[in-house]
């Protein structure tokens, strides 16, 4: 069975069915699906059945209709496909129980929703998203809220990469701070979530400052762009940015020079 790591809860909302907007009023509650992040790993032929949790926190009843869509990755950017429109896609193994649930008020219904790795799969990655069937609003512009579940899936033997361009910084000023910039590409076949960390170091290569890079989670081929801000005092002098990111067995390092006036 494909192994699970189970990330924080996240709310997406969708007009319309899937432009982001929020579609309920602060005061009217919200939606939510947990787990929001699933990581699997396994071997193609292989099978899992995870179990979602959806909770309704609004003031009326809801429906929801199940479904899958697979995320391909173009010119660089994420993009979510319907079920079944590239070979070897992953979204149209998806089996629902339920499939279609109507939740009250308070509410939490759990769905179980069982995926196969197909023998050649085109992507790595698939929205199982609550579709929202329930119209709200009034007047021309009634809107229907969906939230999902982000699902991927590393494949044994998969080569684990990334790149990164070349690091520029921005020297801090008496009214701005330091900044540290790149664009970071996952350059392998399996989905990677990347954590990072920029270090200056001075010109005698004492560490004088750290900061945590949030990390990022890359679908093969997927970029992204990196800006870390550094807010520490810097005296007058010569330094240098080092920026590493942890690929759990290897690293990838950048730096660049600049001089505080």
């Amino acid at each position: 069975m494909i192994g699970t790591m189970n990330k924080t809860m996240f709310l997406m909302m969708l007009f319309a069915g899937l432009a982001s907007a929020p579609v309920l009023r602060a005061d009217e509650g919200s939606l939510s699906v947990s787990p929001a992040v699933v990581m699997l790993r396994g071997e193609v032929g292989q099978s899992t059945t995870q179990t979602l949790s959806f909770t309704n926190g609004t003031s009326q009843s809801l429906s929801f209709e199940m479904m899958a869509q697979d995320a391909v990755v173009r010119d660089g950017k994420r993009l979510f496909v319907e079920a079944g429109t590239l070979p070897g896609s992953i979204a149209a193994t998806a089996a629902f129980s339920p499939k279609l649930f109507t939740v009250a008020p308070g509410q939490t219904v759990h769905i179980d929703v069982t995926i196969t790795i197909p023998p050649r799969p085109a992507v790595r990655a698939i929205a199982v998203m609550c579709h929202g069937t329930t119209k709200l609003g009034s007047g021309p512009l009634r809107m229907t809220a969906s939230v999902g579940t982000l699902l991927t899936f590393a494949i044994t033997g998969d080569l684990i990469a990334a790149e990164a361009t070349p690091l520029t910084v921005r020297a801090p000023t008496a009214s701005s701070n330091f900044v540290a910039a790149q664009q970071l590409a996952n350059s392998g076949t399996e989905p990677i979530v990347i954590a990072g960390m920029l270090a200056i170091i001075d010109g005698a290569g004492a560490l004088v400052g750290k900061q945590a890079i949030p990390s990022t989670r890359l679908l093969p081929g997927e970029r992204t762009d990196v800006r870390v801000e550094y807010g520490g005092d810097l005296p007058s002098g010569r330094y240098r940015a080092l920026v590493t990111y942890d690929l759990t067995d290897k690293t990838l390092t950048s730096s660049a020079e600049f001089n505080v006036r």
